[in-house]
């Protein structure tokens, strides 16, 4: 179903006119958990992929919390929501004999270590974390070449990657042109062993929006950024960021918003600029958020917070990775922020 997102409770480019020329839209995907199939953008669902082309993988080095397989991380999600989803549940009796049994069997100690000691000299899997089509999602880069856009991450934390040492995933991208390969639907195998259970998205159908989003204060000019700062210092305070970024999983517009470290003009390595691809968003909506959520949900208000745009996937300590593409060529590698 369609999602609409409510008319901001703050009119920025009326309080602001400088912002006008500073707007970019941006797509909201609207993550629900479902059953996408290869043929359909999703989030973490089965990908469309050549049938000359070997599923990638990673080589590391990797670091992991704890080695599970994609079977258990599932089944430990299926478990844990239905106990969550029933009243008063959640506690020890919430669980059968065998779910119990499954769920203690994943904390076993020495569990990790045997299995790490098999995995030493492997090489990881990568998983489908996005599969977006040009038809479904509009402005997508670079799509008078390719109407398909994949991206794909390591399940694993890599201390030679990114600006914070080892807490993030290392992600690849695909751009496609689906007319002139011969594709077919592919998923690792439930066998696969992940580092993080939280780097594993929950398969989830998507319903693409396009809202309007306004620069992190940071990129602002000194003058405009002082008259937001005083503006937000009146009693009637609002917060800039909450209305100028949509949270969630999202695809262009200005990015995340820049939580852990002030924002900045991101380059490519060639010295281009880098442009915000994909918004890997942990978690969905809270309280200061609550305003985005979609008008068709509004009545939902009560029920569980997974329901609004949460795919499973939890990363570093609550934040979310921003994912940059080159804006001059898509062959070069994609830019990451934890922010």
């Amino acid at each position: 179903m369609p999602f609409t997102t409510p008319d901001r409770p703050f009119d920025l480019v009326a309080m602001f006119p400088e912002l006008t020329t500073l707007a970019r839209t941006a797509v909201r995907l609207h993550p629900r958990h479902g059953n996408p199939t290869a043929e359909h953008s999703s989030i973490g669902g089965p990908l469309l992929w050549p049938d000359d082309e070997p599923w990638p993988t990673c080589s590391g080095p990797h670091e992991w919390d704890s080695l599970e397989t994609l079977d258990e991380v599932f089944e430990d999600r299926r478990i844990k929501d239905l106990a969550w989803s029933t009243p008063g549940g959640g506690t020890p009796d919430s669980f059968t004999t065998e779910e119990q049994a499954f769920l203690d069997s994943l904390g076993e100690p020495g569990r990790g270590d045997s299995r790490g000691d098999e995995f030493q000299t492997a090489e990881a899997p990568l998983l489908p974390v996005a599969q977006l089509f040009t038809r479904d999602v509009p402005g997508l880069p670079f799509r008078e070449r390719f109407d398909l856009l994949q991206v794909l991450w390591c399940p694993y934390d890599h201390p030679e990657t990114g600006p914070y040492g080892a807490y993030e995933p290392a992600v690849h991208l695909r751009l496609r042109d689906t007319s002139r390969s011969v594709l077919r639907p592919v998923y690792p195998a439930r066998n696969t062993l992940v580092g993080f259970k939280d780097y594993v998205p929950s398969p989830c159908v998507l319903a693409p929006e396009e809202v309007t989003e306004f620069p992190h204060t940071d990129l602002l000019s000194p003058e405009l950024r002082e008259e937001i700062k005083a503006t937000t210092e009146r009693p009637e305070a609002f917060d800039y960021h909450d209305n100028a970024l949509a949270p969630g999983w999202k695809v262009n517009g200005h990015g995340a918003r820049w939580w852990i470290i002030d924002a900045f003009d991101v380059r490519c390595e060639c010295g281009a600029e880098a442009k915000p691809l994909l918004t890997a968003a942990t978690g969905g909506l809270d309280s200061p958020t609550s305003h985005w959520r979609p008008l068709e949900e509004r009545d939902g208000a009560a029920e569980a917070p997974k329901r609004y745009g949460s795919v499973d996937v939890y990363l570093g300590r609550g934040y979310d990775l921003q994912i940059f593409h080159c804006g001059l060529d898509p062959e070069h590698p994609p830019v990451m922020e934890m922010v």
